[in-house]
């Protein structure tokens, strides 16, 4: 038995939709992932993301005040 690796293309995704009735693509879709553990830098990334939207939220409120006044 020969195993080789397959990529799959844009068309084969869209043969397997166009194949599927609505409820077994519904199915397909609601297969639960578990959730990912994720290391030290990873979450100091994330963490490092969060602050630095409030931070341009807080740019953006304040440069549209400024502007109003």
């Amino acid at each position: 038995m020969i195993s080789a690796k397959r990529e799959y293309s844009e068309a084969d995704a869209g043969f397997v939709l166009s194949t599927l009735e609505p409820n077994q693509l519904a199915e397909a879709k609601r297969v639960a992932l578990p959730r990912r553990k994720l290391r030290g830098e990873e979450l100091a990334l994330l963490w490092a993301l969060r602050v630095y939207v409030v931070f341009m939220m807080a740019v953006v409120f304040w440069q549209a005040w400024m502007a109003a006044r």
